[in-house]
């Protein structure tokens, strides 16, 4: 069997309780999933108001104990979008996935995410246990994902779970979010382009702590923001990337 190599991207904003185990646990998934070639950046910033809980010092210690993780730190807030989109310039290995530093991701089922590399283009989850999460963030998401369906004629059951991309297919995404309907931006350019995919099942654990942190008005006008000017190229101009395989 072909073996695969992985960029890690993992976001903690304010995640001090969780980034620990989520490092953990991405390393868990990628040995059970038997990938030795992998790079994890550890991506923190601060509130808007400039603080933070610690979580770039945790970044920082976990970045000296173990040469496979690069942290990268922002001296002001930005967006989860941003700090994807950022990161991924520095990404080497061949494919790509975010993993929140919140912790929240079981280990089993990321590893059956990781072994399905190499399978398919892009490879994406929904949650099965979307109770875990507080009503207003199920509202908010169920919203999201019945939006993306009717704007654009799909019809999935979730654009915010683990993903996994070719860094060579990313290249050719023109993404623009920087709030967090990053990852419905570049899924539905690529399922609309006819790329062939995979839903898979993500099992998530409760937050051990306060709301979620992506969960803001300004992330909620960004979002939308940024499916006007996706409707606008994918549906309008048809804004499609190459796929060779068609």
């Amino acid at each position: 069997m072909q073996k695969h190599s992985l960029s890690i991207i993992m976001p903690a904003y304010n995640q001090a309780s969780g980034l620990k185990r989520a490092y953990l646990g991405a390393l868990g998934a990628l040995h059970g999933a038997g990938i030795s070639d992998y790079e994890i950046f550890i991506v923190t910033n601060i509130s808007p108001i400039g603080s933070h809980d610690g979580t770039p010092d945790i970044a920082q210690q976990l970045a000296n104990s173990d040469f496979h993780v690069k942290a990268i730190h922002y001296n002001s807030y930005v967006g989860l979008g941003f700090k994807y989109r950022e990161t991924l310039k520095l990404a080497s290995k061949e494919y790509v996935v975010m993993v929140p530093g919140s912790g929240d991701c079981v280990v089993g089922k990321m590893v059956d995410v990781f072994r399905h590399i190499g399978r398919v283009s892009v490879i994406f989850t929904y949650t099965i246990n979307p109770k875990a999460r507080a009503f207003y963030m199920r509202f908010a998401a169920k919203t999201f994902v019945v939006l993306c369906n009717i704007l654009f004629g799909l019809n999935l059951k979730y654009y915010n779970g683990l993903s996994v991309y070719p860094r060579g297919l990313l290249a050719r995404v023109p993404m623009t979010a920087d709030n967090p309907a990053y990852n419905a931006e570049i899924l539905i350019y690529l399922l609309k382009s006819r790329f062939d995919y995979i839903e898979l099942p993500q099992e998530i654990r409760r937050p051990s702590t306060g709301p979620g942190k992506t969960f803001r008005i300004g992330s909620v006008f960004g979002s939308l923001k940024t499916l006007m000017y996706l409707f606008w190229n994918v549906q309008i101009k048809r804004v499609r990337i190459k796929n060779s395989s068609i």
